[in-house]
């Protein structure tokens, strides 16, 4: 029986017996944002934004909580060096499970950025959904602007990312989706590209940051930004335009905006028995008119169409031509090439063979919307 009752207690000890691996929330900081910069002595500096909590009595006596934001910085050797190092300036541990941003200062971009996110993706607590960026200038200064709508700079710049992701301006990319494009030889990767504007009390979106072998190599302004998108068939739920259609920017007649409705995306590779290889890129734009301050839209219907298919196709060339000076294969043509011409890709040079593609791109409009019904 004594036996009978020392078993029954030692089932029950075990059973009862809590997780000797906790992660307790009373003791987290959460990390809310971190940046990586190089220094102009070449070193490299950690960043991180997390949550100031503070209380204001008011005059009923009721308490309020605010939220703030406060910056900490190191020099480090690697990201988790830095990590504890800034441990030991705060009374807590700091978790990165909650991160929301990861921002890269734009020198520090212009190195392999890889080696910064190993610690990241090696953290089974690590947030996979946080958002990536590059900023012009130094990363950690973006994080010490008060932002005027969100008591919280990560927050804000968050709002800022998700918001022109919709409006097709910047990719949708995040760390996990971006594992998979970085370790990828046929294809490169563009990331969100965000300045300080305003004298240093706002937030901006530049355009895209093009990469190639894990490098900033270039540059895309915001209006290319949403053609490019376009162009790679990644469409948010607005893509809008504001066009000239008289080449004078002095009247508000001269000017059309537009948003596009629908569209088809075309793209064939074709590699000829030398070995060279040919991109046959179309699009076609379907679009709504928004604005015409000149009015009567059905009039000028065909040579609107004519125009701004005309106006398109040669910025669309514009921005092919700039992939291709930055050596940013974004459109996956390597890819396509270890897929269906795998003998061709396996002569090339992969550190240029993007460069050497001959392109053959054309944009064709069709207004398709310009009133209240269709």
């Amino acid at each position: 029986m004594k036996v009978k009752t020392l078993v029954t207690i030692s089932i029950c000890l075990l059973l009862t017996t809590g997780c000797w691996d906790q992660n307790l929330m009373k003791n987290a900081i959460l990390i809310q944002t971190i940046t990586f910069d190089r220094t102009d002595e070449d070193k490299f500096l950690f960043g991180i934004s997390i949550p100031d909590i503070y209380s204001n009595s008011l005059t009923t006596g009721q308490e309020t909580i605010a939220s703030n934001s406060q910056t900490l910085s190191t020099i480090a050797n690697t990201p988790r060096e830095g990590r504890m190092k800034l441990n030991t300036e705060i009374p807590g541990n700091l978790d990165a499970s909650k991160n929301k941003l990861i921002l890269f200062g734009e020198q520090f971009a212009k190195g392999d950025i890889y080696p910064s996110l190993d610690v990241i993706w090696r953290d089974p607590r690590s947030s996979m959904s946080a958002k990536l960026a590059v900023v012009k200038g130094a990363a950690v200064d973006i994080l010490n602007i008060k932002p005027k709508l969100e008591s919280s700079i990560s927050q804000n710049i968050l709002n800022l990312i998700q918001s022109t992701e919709t409006n097709t301006i910047i990719p949708d990319e995040t760390i996990q989706t971006l594992a998979s494009e970085m370790l990828d030889l046929g294809e490169d990767i563009a990331l969100p590209l965000l300045k300080i504007g305003h004298n240093g009390t706002t937030i901006d979106v530049e355009g895209i940051a093009l990469f190639n072998d894990r490098k900033l190599t270039g540059t895309l302004s915001q209006g290319e930004s949403t053609l490019f998108l376009l162009l790679n068939n990644k469409r948010g739920k607005y893509a809008r335009f504001t066009k000239n259609i008289n080449n004078n920017k002095s009247k508000m007649t001269n000017f059309i905006s537009l948003n596009v409705d629908n569209m088809r995306r075309k793209l064939n590779v074709s590699v000829d028995k030398d070995g060279n290889v040919f991109v046959n890129l179309n699009l076609h734009l379907e679009l709504a008119v928004e604005e015409f301050p000149i009015g009567n839209v059905p009039k000028k219907l065909n040579q609107l169409n004519e125009e701004l298919s005309k106006s398109f196709t040669s910025e669309a060339g514009e921005v092919i031509h700039k992939l291709q000076e930055a050596n940013c294969d974004a459109f996956g043509i390597g890819r396509r090439l270890i897929a269906f011409h795998h003998g061709a890709w396996l002569k090339k040079d992969k550190a240029s063979y993007f460069k050497n593609v001959k392109f053959e791109s054309k944009v064709e409009v069709e207004i398709v919307q310009y009133g209240i019904v269709k």
